[in-house]
């Protein structure tokens, strides 16, 4: 339809596209239309200069005009808000500002970029990974509950919605090892950490493997217990636990069917297993 916005990728997603591409990569779409190109010419430009010098600072300008821009859009919506001042409407501004507080907020996490698929508005785990405060190796890391992790674990085939995706710019996370680089910064909404949070401490088993005896299951041949319902042997190693038969393991509650949607359609057995959160934490 003449007159319409080519529509090329969601428009509250572009700066994290941008950040993804070269110049060279962009200018097909200026050339494509009169509205591609005065959205994209700016940055393109400022990509330029970029891709020239390094240090010039041009791109990053680009995004703290787009912010302020951003910020100026919040100003009016607030303004709107207030309308006349009276008592009823600064109280409707006030619950307005705190539900927009609430909306900002984000948590950033690192994750290591080869793991991950990314696509609009949300990155798809390739194999079981993690999502780290800082871009140390995993192994360096503890894994806990809300108060003490610095590593939360996500198996293969999880969608994680984010908000953001930057490269890793801090010195001092670069220069930790020489695949830093080869990180990601990511921005989530607290809820979704919370909800990944929650499922610390989560194993699965192959519940023929094993005999009920209440606040303890006890297998009757070596088995396993698993981060997910997939075959043991497509798991990597810290994705397993050996368990021998005859060990008995202590649960906090009693085994769960499989709920989860990203387990459930693995394979024709994950009917068979079960969800189980340990008493304590296993010793490995």
């Amino acid at each position: 339809m003449a007159g319409a916005v080519a529509q090329v990728w969601p428009q509250e997603d572009i700066l994290r596209l941008l950040e993804f591409l070269q110049a060279r990569s962009l200018a097909p779409l200026v050339a494509a239309s009169l509205s591609l190109r005065s959205r994209f010419q700016e940055p393109v430009t400022a990509l330029r200069k970029s891709e020239a010098d390094s240090a010039c600072g041009a791109f990053e300008a680009w995004q703290l005009q787009e912010a302020l821009q951003d910020l100026e859009s919040v100003l009016v919506e607030s303004r709107q808000v207030l309308g006349d001042g009276s008592v009823g409407g600064f109280q409707s501004a006030e619950q307005e500002l705190q539900s927009l507080e609430v909306l900002l907020q984000t948590e950033m996490r690192y994750v290591y970029g080869p793991d991950w698929e990314v696509k609009p508005g949300k990155l798809v785990s390739r194999k079981g990974t993690w999502l780290k405060k800082t871009a140390k190796f995993s192994w360096e890391l503890a894994e806990g509950g809300a108060q003490n992790s610095q590593k939360l674990y996500l198996p293969t085939g999880v969608s994680v919605p984010v908000l953001q995706i930057g490269k890793v710019t801090d010195p001092a996370e670069l220069k930790l090892h020489e695949w830093a680089g080869q990180h990601m910064r990511v921005w989530l909404k607290p809820g979704i950490v919370r909800s990944i949070e929650a499922r610390y401490g989560v194993w699965f088993l192959y519940w023929p493997h094993f005999e009920d005896r209440g606040t303890a299951i006890v297998p009757t041949v070596d088995t396993w217990l698993k981060r997910s319902t997939q075959m043991s042997g497509e798991l990597q190693p810290f994705e397993l636990i050996y368990v021998p038969r005859g060990l008995a393991i202590q649960l906090a509650g009693p085994p769960e069917t499989v709920e989860e949607e990203w387990e459930k359609h693995r394979h024709q057995h994950v009917h068979l297993h079960r969800k189980v959160v340990l008493a304590s934490p296993p010793l490995t």
